[in-house]
C-alpha cells in the first residue's frame, strides 16, 4: 500500500472511541481522519458502521488536495 493509501480500523475496545465504527487511517498517519490515535484502533469487525466524521473529512481532504498538483518526488 502506498502512503496516500488509507486502512479501515476498528476500536481495540468499545470503551476507548465511544462505540463500534469503524475509522478511515491514512497509512503514513498516527491517527484516523477524526483524529483517534492509531495505538487504540485494530483490524475491524465486519458488523460494524463507518464513523461519520471519517468519511466527511475524507471527501474535504480530497477536494482540497485535487486543486494542487503533487511535488515531484526524487
Amino acid at each position: 500500500m502506498g502512503e496516500r493509501d488509507y486502512r479501515v480500523l476498528g476500536p481495540r475496545s468499545k470503551a476507548a472511541t465511544g462505540g463500534k465504527f469503524l475509522h478511515l487511517v491514512r497509512e503514513d498517519a498516527e491517527s484516523s481522519l477524526c483524529g483517534i490515535p492509531r495505538t487504540v484502533l485494530e483490524a475491524p469487525h465486519f458488523d460494524s458502521f463507518m464513523c461519520v466524521d471519517c468519511i466527511e473529512w475524507l471527501l474535504k481532504r480530497r477536494m482540497v488536495s485535487s486543486q494542487f498538483k503533487p511535488v515531484a518526488r526524487p
